[in-house]
């Protein structure tokens, strides 16, 4: 200011002012500064550039995106400029041009941070986890201790099923940032995914806290509280052509079974399941070979709700769905179809049965624990009736093993102990009955063609309560639909909403 009034028309030292306002939040006031320094200097760069970032700040995101339009015309490889309007343009949804100018940032600057981040964020965005993931960690390469890529890795490897990683990382940037409340609402969430109710809570309490507006964290609250006293949902489907279709949905709740925020709902035998379809704005129902595609974002299907339709209200079941004619090649209104009863769950236990093996008693139904104390590697393990024997997930060898339970404590410390073992990198949950697992004899392993999964299911029993179930989802924060579906569904046909293919070419 005192050099100001010696040079009142000095547009650096009035850009100068009005960057120190900006940082204090003194948002207006900059604006004024800055416009007067570009009424003196109209081709100073840096003036438009710290307008812009003071406009976005008041929600003037269209001004804004015009004053970054005017500082990368002046200077169009600056970085800074670049991010800067990255930042803006992924705010708005533009998420190409987003990744184009952070892209051009990295041309000029590869170890730029902020944009290895921001790139991470736009992959993520766009689903493509597994680049995110790669970004993140060259960020964090860089630096460490930025707290916004450990935040965002955390998400990003909830999303993938590394929920122990997840939790690190949220852990890290937390201790780093403990006032952050979307650090506290996505390790609640990953929290949540795990059965750790309590904990999940406690850090959605903490969210609210620290931001009381945090929809996001109220609507995590909420879910904690639901999941200590419910195992979940079961919905009934009727109406439907394909018969497999007409049965009962259990809720998953297992880590890694989320889909776009949401839990998604599996027939007995496994062969289906329902999911929330972001893209099309309606749940879904698709084959468990789809399942990792469905994941990383397709809309594959072959029946949908109507649009904004929520499917698990027990008080205004969705009827009028529509199916996929195999032979027409086209969809049909199916107008009785859909959901006839919402029950909620007191036991939803997910089985695996084992058959063929020498040693007879391995030969048995295992149930899934999946409380925090009972995972090993991030995953649940399964259990003899008579708690036996277990089943566990052995990520060193990259394939599930079964072994004593007084092995369990040597498990969770990192050993690999065990006499049968699934082939490798297979899913002991595949609706396809992984068998050719490997049995230790004593001397050697020997190999059974036969021996394996031999059948999968799952124990579910009703609350006889009436129940009605709330809307909700299960995300990390700023993740997944902007809002839970609504309680009026609009018809619509499938064919308008998924163009190109994006709805299933074929029936069950």
């Amino acid at each position: 200011n005192a050099e100001l009034v010696k040079k009142p028309h000095d547009a650096k030292l009035l850009r100068q002012r009005g960057e120190a306002k900006r940082k204090l939040g003194q948002h207006k006031d900059a604006v004024d500064d800055f416009t007067a320094a570009l009424g003196f200097k109209p081709d100073l760069a840096l003036a438009f550039a710290g307008r812009g970032n003071a406009r976005r700040a008041l929600g003037l995101l269209q001004e804004a995106l015009n004053d970054y339009n005017s500082a990368v015309r002046l200077e169009p490889h600056n970085p800074m400029f670049l991010v800067d309007r990255a930042v803006l343009r992924q705010q708005l949804g533009n998420m190409v041009e987003a990744l184009r100018d952070v892209e051009a940032a990295l041309a000029v600057r590869p170890n730029y941070v902020q944009a290895l981040h921001l790139r991470g964020e736009v992959s993520r965005k766009l689903g493509q986890h597994i680049e995110a993931h790669q970004d993140f960690d060259a960020a964090l390469r860089l630096d460490p201790r930025h707290v916004s890529s450990l935040a965002s890795r955390g998400a990003v490897k909830r999303t993938l099923g590394l929920h122990a990683e997840a939790l690190a990382d949220f852990d890290l940037a937390l201790s780093l940032a403990p006032r952050n409340p979307g650090i506290f609402a996505g390790r609640g969430a990953t929290r949540l995914e795990l059965r750790m109710s309590e904990a999940a809570k406690a850090d959605f309490e903490a969210a609210l806290a620290l931001n009381p507006g945090n929809d996001f964290a109220r609507w995590g609250l909420e879910a904690a509280a639901e999941q200590m006293t419910s195992q979940g949902l079961q919905l009934t489907l009727t109406g439907f052509v394909a018969p497999g279709l007409n049965t009962k949905f259990c809720e998953r709740r297992r880590p890694g079974f989320q889909v776009n925020g949401y839990p998604t709902y599996w027939s007995p035998d496994s062969l289906y399941f329902l999911y929330w379809c972001q893209k099309e704005s309606r749940w879904k129902a698709a084959r468990w070979v789809d399942f990792e595609k469905v994941r990383k974002g397709s809309a594959v299907g072959f029946i949908a709700a109507p649009v904004n339709a929520d499917i698990r209200l027990a008080d205004n079941l969705s009827k009028g769905w529509h199916e996929f004619d195999g032979t027409t090649q086209a969809w049909r209104g199916r107008g009785a179809s859909g959901v006839s009863a919402v029950a909620k769950l007191e036991t939803n236990v997910q089985t695996i049965t084992l058959a063929g093996f020498t040693t007879t008693k391995l030969n048995a139904r295992y149930g899934e624990r999946f409380r925090p104390a009972m995972l090993v590697n991030g995953h649940e393990t399964y259990w003899t009736a008579d708690s036996q024997y277990f089943l566990y997930w052995s990520a060193k060898e990259d394939r599930w093993k079964g072994t004593l339970s007084t092995d369990f404590e040597r498990v969770q410390g990192g050993a690999n102990p065990g006499f049968i073992g699934a082939p490798l990198g297979a899913d002991v949950t595949s609706a396809e009955l992984v068998k050719g697992w490997h049995e230790w004899n004593g001397a050697q392993w020997v190999f059974g063609e036969k021996s394996g999964v031999l059948s999968i299911g799952t124990l579910a029993a009703v609350q006889l309560a009436p129940f009605v179930a709330r809307g909700s989802r299960g995300t990390a924060a700023n993740d997944g639909p902007s809002a839970a579906p609504a309680r009026a569904a609009a018809v619509a046909p499938l064919a308008a909403a998924a163009p190109g293919g994006r709805a299933t070419r074929g029936k069950p």
